[in-house]
């Protein structure tokens, strides 16, 4: 509940900026036709959380779908908003007479560009390769891992993403697939309606697929949706291990948001000097508290490097590293 209604206050606050900018420098936007698709819109965002599953899948992909959008939409129009509220000043000081309407409609316009180009790289996700050398492992020992994270199966990614996603990964041949938490987005119901956990039981890799609890994973029935996981032998991992070929240890910790303190890190790494040890850590918190007890790789994810530009500004203030290696 208080991340629905802290979606509908976020919601309010930027249609209202929102509605105020587009009103007040285009004529398209103060006709009441404009009026009432733009509220409509504004509840769409809120209301799709609460569709009946009566609603046929193709109408309630679509209010996720438009949700999303809008609240992108919003976000650049707020900055907009600022941006131009800051030349607006600049021009009644100096006395420039800009073109307004111009610039509202050239930045808007390319604002739209710009979410439509983000769209489409959300759905072509580039595959990185990174090359990791140990002592810790005999000489002739290689493996191929994968690492997943914010996946957030729910109402916009159900499984035509799932079966993408499987035929993705299982084309690289890997030994181990990591998943570094949020599979779920908001509520399994979403996942069964579309069954789209089915697919990733056809992930293929020689010692299995293991996966940490991300904030998203505990939003609904936590233990259920583990079950639902373990079923299709994904292996759950809550500030436990699992052991490879006694060559590598994997560790899954349960995230920040439930249990937000280092001991699970410590009792973990006991027998480190024996293996190489791997740690999954959804928030990128603990890197440091991984590095003091000699833990060898450090997987972390829900940064998504900030989603929206330019907040990437604030993610690498948050966390010691918010993207990369």
């Amino acid at each position: 509940m208080r991340v629905l209604i802290f979606i509908a206050t976020v919601d309010i606050i930027l249609s209202i900026i929102t509605y105020t900018y587009l009103r007040l420098h285009f004529q398209a936007a103060r006709s009441i036709t404009f009026f009432i698709t733009f509220l409509l819109l504004m509840i769409n965002t809120v209301a799709c959380r609460f569709l009946p599953e009566s609603i046929p899948l193709i109408f309630a992909k679509a209010s996720a779908w438009l949700s999303g959008l809008w609240i992108a939409v919003m976000y650049y129009i707020l900055l907009l908003s600022i941006i131009h509220g800051c030349i607006h000043i600049f021009d009644k000081l100096f006395s420039l007479h800009l073109p307004h309407l111009k610039i509202a409609s050239t930045a808007t316009t390319c604002l739209l560009l710009f979410i439509a180009w983000g769209t489409f790289r959300a759905f072509t996700p580039t595959t990185r390769i990174e090359n990791i050398e140990t002592d810790k492992l005999p000489s002739q020992s290689k493996y191929k891992i994968i690492l997943l994270t914010d996946i957030h199966l729910g109402q916009v990614l159900g499984r035509s993403y799932s079966e993408k996603l499987v035929e993705r990964v299982n084309q690289q041949n890997p030994d181990i697939i990591l998943i570094a938490g949020d599979l779920l987005d908001e509520k399994i119901r979403y996942i069964e309606r579309e069954n789209s956990l089915e697919p990733l039981a056809k992930f293929k890799s020689t010692h299995g697929t293991y996966m940490a609890f991300g904030n998203h994973d505990y939003l609904d029935r936590p233990n259920l949706w583990q079950k639902m996981l373990e079923n299709i032998n994904i292996h759950v991992l809550r500030d436990n291990e699992a052991i490879i070929k006694q060559q590598i240890k994997i560790i899954g910790l349960n995230d920040w948001s439930r249990i937000k303190g280092s001991e699970a890190i410590v009792n973990l790494s006991k027998s480190n000097d024996k293996y190489y040890s791997i740690i999954m850590d959804h928030q990128p918190r603990r890197i440091n508290e991984a590095a003091k007890n000699n833990y060898d790789l450090y997987l972390a994810g829900h940064t998504h490097t900030g989603q929206l530009l330019p907040n990437r500004q604030i993610t690498k203030r948050m966390y010691a590293l918010d993207y990369g290696r």
